[in-house]
């Protein structure tokens, strides 16, 4: 019987691999998976656990509302606030991790820069959750933006199909940053989707290649057979 080596969907990050570089990179592809995950069931639970009496709407309020409103009126629940900020700390604490651990592994190193300054805006969310401003915004703004300029970047790491959904991911992600702004709330897709709805363009498509990217890293230093 013949056999076929798969072709990874990721390149070779390092100059020359040993097997302690690949375990650090399937370590690093492990937490950048488990936090994608995390994030998205987190903020599942959390919408289906807030009061009804606070009306929550994915169309009128943020993924960031979970945390704490808005000031000037701010009102924060619980568990929610809880869950909110556990989540965000201990998903940069991941991406912060999975950082260190790419440092002399991965290539282009700018990728890891933008996982780590994603990482890091993560525990600033934490840490200035909702309902503080200015500097709750400023690392949102930052998380957003680092998520989907290092989705695109990451292209040059991935073969085949893989790079063409890392850029889409990435570019949704940065059109919906854009169309999120203040002076397009009364202009489509915000007029129609909401504050709400378009965040959650902004932060699924850059969950979604965490996973994407987390699997492929996973995978290297496999050296799997399959029946030709």
């Amino acid at each position: 019987m013949r056999t076929a080596t798969r072709v990874p969907a990721i390149s070779s990050p390092l100059p020359s691999r040993t097997p302690r570089s690949d375990r650090r990179t399937t370590i690093a592809g492990a937490l950048l998976g488990f936090t994608g995950i995390g994030i998205v069931m987190s903020i599942l639970t959390n919408e289906a656990v807030y009061p009804a009496a606070r009306h929550y709407s994915t169309f009128a309020n943020t993924i960031s509302d979970l945390g704490g409103t808005v000031p000037p009126n701010s009102y924060m629940v619980q568990p929610n606030r809880l869950i909110f900020i556990t989540t965000m700390a201990l998903a940069g604490a991941m991406v912060l991790a999975a950082t260190a651990l790419l440092w002399r592994n991965l290539r282009p190193r700018r990728i890891v820069v933008g996982l780590g300054i994603f990482g890091a805006a993560l525990v600033g969310i934490a840490v200035f959750p909702g309902n503080v401003a200015i500097w709750h915004p400023l690392f949102a703004l930052t998380c957003f933006v680092a998520g989907g300029v290092t989705a695109i970047m990451s292209r040059r790491i991935f073969t085949g199909p893989a790079r063409f959904f890392a850029v889409g991911l990435g570019t949704i992600a940065l059109a919906a940053t854009a169309a999120g702004l203040d002076p397009f709330a009364n202009w489509w897709p915000q007029a129609t989707i909401g504050i709400g709805g378009v965040e959650r363009w902004i932060a699924y498509p850059v969950l979604l290649w965490m996973v994407l990217l987390g699997a492929a890293l996973m995978t290297v230093g496999a050296r799997s057979r399959i029946p030709a």
